[in-house]
């Protein structure tokens, strides 16, 4: 066998250099650090306001040799973030954790953590938000999303006093459960780097003050959240006529920065219709058709909200509406794409807006907002399309400057009297989560939520097996489920019971027995009744009797030849159930979920029925996993305890048998867990490392389908 040499290279008898190479000498030598005497000054770098530049940018490009590059931007790692200046007048720490400080007009202030914020004097800008001698607000900052930044604007006449409170949330504590929520905020225990005396702290309990991307985690990047000039022009034409009430349809391709604008405009629209002095609104309704990454709803679902507080996080800190905003109506379509059924969904979503309108009769002020996911070719399109003709929105927002060219003159001709506008996409640069984490995380806050919650929301950091499951009684006298309906591919009547068990499905509310086509009693010879307006659905279609058939369990299922789907005109979502098992000796199917137990004693005393959606959502294979990782968490602090003191002793002896008692003990702890069903130990040179393991999901429940975030 003929092996690989490895020639050295000599290095090269001149000194030339390319010409590259000397430009990035020079850059290097114009960037150098400077003296040792100053590195303790904070530099504080101000904007002029008379110049339209952007709201995060704190310094201008710097030229270099035009000959080579017009121009060189400068290394972010020297922009400056929090222009404020912490002297013993404008700031105060207090032992709880608190600070107060002055933003004087054009400074501004960038913070990641867990915080609630409240105005004393003046008035700051937070997200769109404008607030005025405001009550608290909490405000999560996580580091898996770009960080909010609290203005005074420099048209300001007088600074903004302002005060900062750590707060505690057991959101943080799901870290134990998955490495997914482990770092999203910064530990208090490590040092900073902001160039600031000792003297002068910028970390709190549970947030931290940021001058620049180099405080703190080293790893990872702090990216303030960016707003361009041409967003702020957008959304204050959207305020500028106040004699009507504003119809926003905000569309463009995926990862454009249609959620974050979206996010700007509602907290913006909320303080404008706010008293001149109050922070008080009768609020803005966001129409959610994103049911990738929703808003206000945990995945799969397309709702209906009415905002009556700002948003001051992301979608995972806040699954359903809690402090102050209520769910108006809610559609599941059983999957994260509106590629599923596009029928389906664009029939949820007009009835969304049909709600809205009803809504509107006695909120006649309230304005709408509406944000579409990101699939903008071909069906995609065609469902714009139909939407923007039907909803007829006052202005139509596209995000996204660079075309497609056939889809921006599409949706032009739609409605040439709607106000067009294009806007630059915004993408995220910070790569920390990808979508189909967010998704994850989101589904995890949303079934650890505490169901008696009674405002703001509260989750439960233990794994979801620990939670008593509730029952649901699908056979016999008095049936709590009408039937389980599969959207997408319906299995076989005889595997339904092994794609039910460990999925996750809607729970559908029946308003009115029309909701299910060609339904007829069973106990009567009539005719079935019509379908009133279901053409969309299932136009010229026979279906096959019985609609309703029985699984080898004796599951109702909805006979898979006629594949169904529910009419949302009478029926709603109102939430998911995890379903941990069917125990077909007493007919019942266990679930977790977060519903409270108040709005399913309201659905038995209004004698309504339910019915069980299963589609394509996301196989939960964090919850077959997460008491095994809480149990690894904790031997590993176990171990690490005794380790130190075992291997003391072990050297007084003369004897380091660490590694293999570590070993034994690991193939013991995996040895508890090998009847856990769907979860499967890799162990050995099973793709890993000897004498590593690993724990997979083996089960599949059917693949997602693409996500159009």
């Amino acid at each position: 066998m003929s092996t690989v040499k490895r020639r050295k290279l000599a290095p090269p008898e001149n000194n030339q250099i390319s010409a590259i190479a000397a430009v990035r000498q020079t850059l290097k030598t114009k960037t150098s650090s400077p003296k040792s005497s100053d590195r303790n000054l904070l530099h504080v770098i101000q904007i002029s306001t008379e110049t339209p530049t952007s709201d995060d940018q704190v310094h201008e490009t710097a030229a270099v040799d035009q000959t080579l590059e017009p121009k060189q931007v400068a290394d972010k790692r020297n922009t400056l973030y929090s222009t404020i200046v912490l002297d013993n007048c404008d700031y105060k720490e207090y032992e709880d954790g608190s600070r107060s400080m002055i933003i004087k007009p054009g400074d501004r202030l960038v913070v990641s953590g867990l915080f609630e914020i409240s105005v004393h004097k003046g008035e700051v800008t937070l997200l769109g938000a404008t607030l005025i001698l405001s009550k608290r607000y909490k405000v999560f900052a996580p580091l898996t999303h770009s960080l909010p930044v609290i203005r005074c604007l420099g048209t300001s006449l007088s600074h903004a006093e302002i005060n900062l409170y750590p707060f505690e949330s057991k959101l943080l504590n799901l870290k134990l459960l998955s490495p997914l929520f482990g770092g999203l905020c910064e530990d208090s225990s490590q040092g900073t780097s902001s160039g600031l005396e000792t003297s002068q702290q910028t970390k709190s309990k549970n947030f931290q003050i940021h001058f620049s991307p180099s405080d703190g985690h080293q790893k990872v990047p702090f990216i303030p959240l960016s707003s361009p000039p041409e967003w702020n022009l957008s959304i204050s034409n959207c305020l500028g006529d106040s004699r009507r009430v504003h119809v926003v349809f905000v569309c463009g391709p995926k990862s454009s920065g249609k959620s974050t604008f979206s996010k700007l405009l509602v907290n913006r629209l909320l303080s404008a219709s706010a008293p001149e002095g109050s922070n008080t609104s009768h609020g803005v309704v966001l129409l959610d058709l994103d049911p990738g990454q929703p808003e206000y709803s945990p995945p799969g679902q397309i709702s209906l909200v009415h905002v009556r507080e700002p948003c001051f996080g992301p979608p995972f800190s806040h699954p359903i509406p809690a402090s102050g905003n209520k769910g108006l109506r809610t559609h599941s379509i059983g999957a994260v794409s509106p590629t599923l059924d596009p029928s389906l969904y664009k029939a949820c979503a007009l009835d969304l807006f049909s709600e809205y309108r009803k809504f509107r009769s006695f909120n006649p002020k309230c304005p709408l907002v509406i944000n579409t996911p990101g699939w903008v070719l071909g069906t995609g399109l065609e469902i714009l399309v139909d939407l923007v003709g039907s909803i007829k929105p006052t202005e139509i927002i596209y995000m996204s400057q660079e075309g497609p060219p056939d889809v921006v003159e599409s949706l032009q001709k739609v409605r040439k009297s709607t106000k067009f506008i294009t806007l630059p996409s915004q993408t995220s640069e910070n790569l920390i989560r990808t979508s189909a984490h967010l998704r994850k995380m989101q589904f995890m806050s949303y079934f650890h939520l505490d169901p008696n919650l009674d405002n703001s929301p509260c989750w439960n950091p233990q794994p979801l097996i620990s939670i008593p499951p509730w029952e649901i009684k699908y056979s016999g006298k008095n049936p709590g489920l009408l039937g389980i309906i599969c959207y997408g591919e319906s299995p076989p009547v005889e595997l339904l019971s092994e794609a039910l068990n460990g999925s996750i499905a809607s729970v559908v509310v029946i308003e009115d027995i029309r909701a299910i086509p060609d339904w007829a009693s069973e106990e009567s010879d009539k005719k079935r009744s019509p379908r009133p307006n279901y053409d969309y659905f299932h136009p010229d279609t026979v279906f096959e009797s019985p609609l309703i058939i029985r699984s080898p369990e004796d599951l109702p299922y909805f006979n898979p030849k006629n594949a169904i789907t529910l009419n949302p005109q009478y029926s709603y979502s109102i939430g998911l159930v995890l379903i941990r098992g069917i125990d077909v000796a007493r007919r019942r199917i266990q679930v977790i979920t977060p519903i409270a137990s108040s709005v399913i004693e309201e659905l038995q005393e209004a004698n309504k029925t339910i019915a069980l959606v299963h589609g394509k959502l996301d196989t939960p294979g964090w919850a077959y996993t997460e008491h095994l990782i809480q149990e690894a968490s904790l031997k590993k602090r176990i171990e690490t305890k005794h380790e130190s003191r075992d291997l003391n002793q072990d050297n007084k002896d003369g004897n380091l048998s660490v590694s293999s008692r570590n070993f034994r003990n690991s193939r013991a702890f995996v040895k508890l867990f090998e009847e856990v069903p769907w979860v499967e130990t890799l162990e050995g040179h099973q793709g890993r490392s000897v004498g590593s393991f690993v724990w997979r999901v083996r089960r599949d429940l059917g693949k997602p389908t693409e996500s159009w975030d």
